[in-house]
């Protein structure tokens, strides 16, 4: 059982990318890299990474992956699909209207899966966050990092039924709203509007 106090965003407005993030897509080219998870492990590392990090570029970046990997060799085409990952998920972190997606299974995956890559996408974040130089944080980051711990470790729950679907979206929307509230206070500089009011919401998930 998971006791996640989250912070849920409502937006109206969210539209989404031009460019969809296919789940599956990824898991076939990272399947042969037994140190690879998950695509979602993937992006929650570069997501920690990026937000630790306020210099790193998309080639230090990428260096530092293949490096974390064990990657030595690199399809053209995995470049791109790498290149594809980078340019989205900044873009989801930079945008006003909330748009961030995370590379998880879609809805006709079951709900044990979609809990399960949920699970190693924050894994993922906090693998990335400790890899960087993080300055003090303040007592509300300290407290999704703590959140994200919990989440990391979360079990897919044994029944697939209403409750837990709606349990799923709403950890679903923390753990978007935990990057973005990352990356926002460790990126000063960037442009994004001011976030609406938001509620505390006890969630369990079984």
């Amino acid at each position: 059982m998971l006791l996640l106090k989250a912070l849920l965003i409502v937006t109206k407005d969210v539209y989404l990318m031009s460019t969809k993030l296919d789940f599956d897509h990824y898991n076939q080219w990272i399947a042969p890299i037994s140190q690879l998870e998950s695509p979602a492990f993937v992006q929650g590392l570069m997501i920690g990474q990026i937000c630790a990090d306020t210099s790193l570029t998309e080639a230090l970046w990428l260096k530092q992956f293949l490096t974390e990997a064990g990657i030595t060799k690199i399809k053209e085409s995995w470049l791109h699909d790498l290149h594809q990952l980078y340019e989205q998920t900044l873009l989801g972190l930079n945008s006003d209207a909330f748009e961030l997606e995370l590379l998880l299974p879609d809805d006709t995956s079951s709900l044990a899966q979609r809990v399960h890559h949920l699970a190693l996408w924050s894994e993922g974040v906090l693998h990335g966050l400790g890899l960087g130089q993080l300055p003090e944080l303040n007592t509300e980051l300290t407290e999704l990092i703590q959140d994200l711990s919990e989440l990391a470790m979360v079990a897919p729950p044994e029944d697939a039924d209403d409750m837990a679907e709606e349990q799923y979206m709403q950890l679903y929307e923390f753990a978007r709203l935990a990057a973005m509230m990352f990356y926002d206070q460790l990126h000063p500089m960037a442009t994004k509007a001011p976030a609406k009011a938001a509620s505390d919401a006890a969630v369990t998930l079984h």
